[in-house]
């Protein structure tokens, strides 16, 4: 590659649009979904009876709660683990801790907003749907395991993101899942957190784009790590999965389900759809973004 081809390259790494583009979108998804299963009584009543079918299921199959119950206690240690390791073997990998601060900052900031939103900012009104009034989105579990992803995703190089970004999704949809069936969280908690993190991976990665431009390069498509099949992997079941969630918060009655036992638990599958749609979703548009902004020109 010529100087002057590689100028063009740096050119189109730093340039804004297709992150501020993404950051709008993610900004946006987070208040849609505050607005609509926070403050709307229709929201909060399909968001309360998701978590009452988790209760109701858990009352089902008491057997299977304390070891799962140990999982998710477990869960920000595991994520903490996955994450640390995947920065300091960037850094002995790469020999630079540039990279890895940056990352860790990004998913560090994550972490503290949802605190502050949650805890601060953000309010759950009253509108005598839940006994639990006291706010609980977004879901701090939620965004330590979907922050130790990004993480892994972040600092890897960019012929294995795509391959990364699928198993990161289905960790995260996993731990949402567990999260909602366990009766810890509703299922816009869970989704809100992906957003979080979401909107802060791509900070990060505009970031690291400008700090560590020749890492963060398409090389070559042609790699088993990158390919189309894990980018489709993500986007048809993710999107199949939130369409289908709509659907049965749709046809399912979002009012005086009461003890309705099948009913619950209808929501609580709708909940799960969405979480895991949400997941793979977001992390697929998350890959998306760092493949155009990382492209070399002439590459396809």
């Amino acid at each position: 590659m010529n100087h002057v081809s590689q100028v063009r390259d740096d050119a189109r790494i730093a340039r804004p649009l297709g992150w501020l583009v993404a950051l709008v979108f993610a900004g946006a998804a987070f208040a849609a979904v505050y607005a609509f299963f926070i403050l709307s009584p229709v929201g909060q009543q399909i968001d309360e009876n998701a978590l009452l079918g988790a209760h109701r299921y858990l009352e089902q199959q008491d057997i299977a709660r304390e070891p799962a119950m140990v999982f998710l206690g477990k869960l920000p240690q595991i994520s903490a683990l996955l994450g640390s390791i995947a920065l300091l073997v960037s850094a002995v990998v790469h020999r630079s801790v540039a990279a890895p601060l940056i990352t860790l900052a990004g998913m560090g900031a994550a972490v503290l907003c949802t605190q502050i939103l949650k805890h601060v900012i953000l309010d759950r009104p009253d509108m005598g749907i839940s006994a639990a009034t006291i706010n609980s989105f977004p879901s701090g579990h939620t965004t330590l395991a979907t922050a130790s992803m990004v993480a892994i995703f972040c600092m890897v190089t960019p012929r294995w993101r795509p391959l990364i970004a699928c198993l990161g999704g289905v960790y995260a949809a996993l731990a949402g899942a567990a999260t909602l069936v366990l009766g810890w969280h509703r299922p816009a908690d869970i989704v809100g957190a992906f957003l979080i993190v979401l909107w802060f991976s791509l900070v990060t990665g505009w970031v690291l784009t400008l700090a560590v431009p020749r890492w963060n390069r398409w090389r070559t498509l042609r790699f088993w790590g990158a390919a189309r099949g894990w980018r489709a992997a993500m986007h048809v079941p993710g999107l199949l999965a939130l369409a289908a969630s709509i659907v049965l918060f749709a046809v399912l009655p979002p009012v005086e389900t009461g003890e309705n036992y099948r009913l619950l638990l209808g929501f609580l599958g709708g909940g799960v759809l969405m979480i895991g749609g949400a997941a793979l979703t977001l992390f697929g548009l998350m890959n998306e973004v760092f493949m155009y902004q990382s492209r070399e020109r002439g590459r396809k």
